[in-house]
């Protein structure tokens, strides 16, 4: 831990949902609360991240129509526009790839993204806050680096789309049902077909929910939808052959063969990966993750467990990189106050009240009234609820489990895919 005269410094690896969300909170409330029982000690939140904009990745499918239903501007913001009401001294951004990890001496390699002659260099934690997500195949649905990759695959798809003929989507979630949908309402001429690559649709919620989204894409919407095949290679046209974006990253004009795992093949105008993505936890050491790659837990308030020999004290993790995670934007909003309030009570539990201040110290922790940030706060997400819009008119969803009418998802989601949601985002005030 700092030194009294030092500040606390608490590093989040992140800046998309996770990161930015947690950034504002600890700025927000958790510091706040903080100084109110340590008034002679400060705090610091760096957040460290490749990626310069924030990236509102729920409304791609319907972005990637053309470029008047929602505007390139509308979903990539730059991130240094939500952060100009703090201070040097209480907050930086620091636009880098976390590549190592020394729990010991605690600190964190970086290597900047904006600049590289700048050498690979290393930031000291008190606290970490691990939001590195995952990164999908196609820049369509994440950010890769560099977010001229997502705005050169939204261009290019603006471009293809009224030309194609037929096109086959990878993925039965969310994604790859919504993007079936905006093209097919866009575009109804279109040969359209769908790999769940599994036994049905939306395989995380309820099994009615998948058999309502397919009897919609099929008999509304006519798309074409097919199950237990996945696709096992794609051919890449010799317009991108050479590029770093291929197997279907960037879409091309180039009609484009697809392997699929039962033996057969398909020749198609345009091939679209909605699969998930892979995560982004290279940088940490293998015995704390998962099979899947994934952070796994000590406990239920997001602590990371590690290995059992590594310092893992002030270590957190939040978003799609948790283990068991599903990957949702509405588990996140409930993940980013109960991590906050692991960091603050560890924070608390660690360091000395000052004289006379140890009763309200231990009322702050265990629940005193006027520092309710400092509370463990229990993670409780809205589980078995989902909002997918299928096209422009309806969609299928559910909500803790119950059945949401098709009208109701239209105009949950399907109006503007949220976007309303962006601005709150990125400058905190959905944290108020």
């Amino acid at each position: 831990m700092s030194s009294p005269s030092a500040p606390h410094e608490i590093v989040v690896l992140g800046g998309n949902f996770g990161g930015v969300g947690a950034a504002h909170y600890l700025l927000r409330h958790t510091i706040p609360s903080l100084q109110r029982v340590y008034q002679s000690r400060t705090y610091h939140v760096t957040l460290v991240t490749p990626n310069t904009h924030l990236f509102f990745k729920i409304g791609s499918p319907r972005a990637l129509i053309n470029s008047t239903l929602i505007p390139e501007a509308k979903i990539l913001r730059p991130l240094t526009d939500g952060f100009t009401t703090y201070t040097s001294s209480q907050f930086s951004l620091v636009q880098a790839t976390a590549t190592s990890l020394n729990p010991s001496q605690r600190t964190v390699t970086v290597t900047p993204t904006t600049n590289e002659a700048t050498a690979p260099h290393d930031l000291h934690y008190d606290s970490l806050l691990i939001s590195t997500g995952t990164t999908s195949t196609s820049p369509l649905w994440t950010l890769h680096t560099d977010q001229s990759l997502t705005t050169a695959a939204l261009k290019s798809m603006h471009a293809l789309l009224p030309t194609v003929k037929t096109v086959l989507i990878a993925g039965g979630g969310p994604v790859g049902v919504e993007t079936a949908g905006e093209i097919a309402a866009a575009y109804p001429a279109c040969k359209i077909t769908l790999l769940s690559g599994g036994t049905s649709l939306l395989g995380r919620v309820k099994p009615a929910t998948g058999a309502r989204a397919e009897a919609y894409l099929e008999h509304t919407m006519h798309v074409e939808v097919l199950h237990n095949v996945r696709v096992v290679k794609a051919s890449e046209p010799p317009a991108v052959a050479a590029s770093e974006a291929t197997n279907g990253t960037t879409p091309t004009s180039s009609p484009t063969t697809v392997t699929l795992s039962d033996g057969s093949s398909r020749t198609v105008d345009l091939y679209i990966d909605a699969t998930g993505g892979a995560p982004n936890s290279q940088f940490l050491p293998a015995d704390w993750l998962d099979a899947s790659k994934r952070v796994v837990t000590h406990d239920a308030y997001f602590r990371v467990r590690g290995s059992g020999a590594d310092d893992v004290a002030g270590m957190y993790v939040l978003g799609d990189i948790v283990a068991g995670s599903n990957n949702s934007a509405m588990e996140l909003d409930a993940m980013v106050p109960t991590v906050c309030s692991s960091v603050a009570v560890d924070i608390a539990a660690a360091a000395k009240p000052a004289k006379g201040k140890a009763g309200g110290l231990w009322a702050m922790v265990f629940g005193g009234k006027s520092g309710a940030t400092l509370v463990q706060k229990e993670y409780k997400p809205m589980k078995d609820t989902v909002v997918v819009p299928i096209g422009r008119e309806g969609g299928v969803g559910q909500v803790m489990g119950w059945r949401m009418p098709s009208w109701f998802v239209r105009i949950a989601k399907g109006k503007s895919y949220l976007v309303e949601l962006v601005e709150p985002l990125l400058m905190g005030d959905k944290w108020k």
